[in-house]
């Protein structure tokens, strides 16, 4: 029984890591449980005893894809009392995520809104980045200031700070600058 348990287990990861690398390649849209079923050596009818819908599928490898691509959450804040200190450390956290994840906004691009599963993805994934903005911000009153975070907290802000030649951390810098800046500005 237990090996039977095991084969079971072995086979539903071979089918996920297939479909993974297929999705990475491809996207959800282009890539059928066929090929997935082609991939993982394994027959289609296998693929739909583990995944019995595309959509099961597809949720499969986004828990997969979030694991892997460590979404920043609170305890990025871990010994970060001020609003400044948040703020940087929030900047450093979401611009290396952006880096880490930058294939996987590009690949995806339109199935983003098309694809009904990444869709709730994404908007369960954006509402955590806005409750882990608003964590940064505790404390503060200054709308603009969460105005200003969230415009420049964002993968388009991050890709044109990088194609104007800035790395990673200089690009996170300069952001965690401006809006430190702010607060300061606004508290005086």
């Amino acid at each position: 029984m237990q090996r039977r348990s095991e084969h079971v287990a072995q086979t539903r990861e071979r089918i996920l890591e297939a479909a993974l690398e297929l999705f990475s390649k491809r996207g959800a849209q282009a890539t059928t449980m066929n090929e997935v079923a082609r991939r993982a050596d394994v027959s289609p009818t296998t693929v739909t005893n583990h995944f019995p819908t595309n959509e099961s599928l597809i949720e499969a490898v986004i828990d997969r894809v979030r694991a892997d691509i460590q979404v920043p959450d609170s305890t990025i804040f871990t010994g970060t009392r001020s609003l400044a200190g948040r703020l940087r450390v929030l900047t450093a956290a979401m611009f290396a995520f952006f880096e880490r994840t930058v294939h996987w906004f590009e690949l995806l691009g339109d199935e983003l809104v098309e694809v009904p599963v990444l869709a709730r993805a994404e908007a369960a994934f954006w509402d955590s980045i806005r409750q882990l903005y608003e964590q940064a911000l505790a404390g503060s009153d200054d709308a603009l200031l969460a105005k200003a975070t969230a415009g420049l907290l964002h993968p388009a802000t991050f890709g044109a700070l990088k194609a104007a030649g800035m790395s990673v951390d200089e690009a996170a810098a300069v952001v965690a600058d401006l809006l430190v800046h702010r607060t300061r500005g606004v508290h005086r």
